[in-house]
């Protein structure tokens, strides 16, 4: 089952810095609860210790219908997690708009985000870690070069002296070393070996995909949660 854990004050991010677990990478759920509903069964059937939300969680700007479904899952396996860009006005400086609309349900979960996270070694945050989570216009990245990912890397790699920096917000599956890009599309696991730095790029649950990071051997196994079309649909 997956471990119960209270809200991620400091010293319970302190202690999973010394520990080694696997980890349930979820990121850009955007209110679709069918997909994370099977993410985490997939997680509770491979023993994952502790669930990772990467952002984006829920939608501040689609309809609120499935935010509670959302949230609710997530707090009832002592998920933790950051915000995104999508999600900021549900986490700090809420919006009037997203107070008339969201449940404080909703609202008592996602106040729990962080901008970033750091477990065992590993950096968390939606977007790379030169991003300013508390700048909303940086969260959103209307610049040019904001989806060069070789660019992102790098300022990632910069930002940061986490061996391994995993991020959400892209849609996709994307990985890089210090070196370049890795010929990795998400179809088969990666290896992320101990001798080297890595910055990773998750693809979305709304996309009905998820992954799992075994921080003993270094492995992180994409997974597909999508839910299963009957015959006739």
């Amino acid at each position: 089952m997956l471990r119960q854990l209270t809200p991620p004050t400091e010293p319970v991010r302190s202690a999973m810095k010394e520990e080694t677990m696997r980890l349930g990478l979820v990121t850009d759920i955007h209110n679709q609860h069918a997909e994370l509903a099977l993410a985490l069964d997939l997680f509770r059937r491979r023993a994952v210790d502790l669930v990772v939300t990467i952002g984006d969680t829920c939608d501040g700007f689609a309809p609120p219908d499935s935010a509670d479904e959302v949230t609710s899952l997530l707090s009832a396996c002592g998920a933790i997690g950051v915000w995104g860009n999508h999600d900021f006005h549900l986490c700090r400086d809420v919006s009037d708009f997203c107070r008339e609309r969201f449940s404080n349900a909703t609202f008592d979960f996602m106040r729990q985000m962080e901008p970033h996270s750091e477990i065992d070694g590993c950096y968390f945050s939606h977007k790379d870690a030169s991003v300013d989570p508390h700048d909303v216009e940086q969260l959103w990245g209307l610049e040019d070069n904001s989806r060069d990912l070789n660019a992102r890397a790098t300022a990632g790699f910069r930002a940061t002296s986490n061996r391994c920096q995993f991020i959400g917000h892209y849609h996709r599956w994307w990985a890089a070393t210090p070196a370049g890009q890795i010929d990795w599309d998400g179809t088969e696991p990666l290896i992320l070996h101990p001798d080297k730095r890595y910055f990773v790029v998750i693809a979305g649950v709304f996309q009905g995909k998820c992954a799992i990071l075994d921080t003993v051997s270094g492995m992180l196994e994409p997974l597909d949660c999508a839910p299963r079309k009957l015959p006739n649909q």
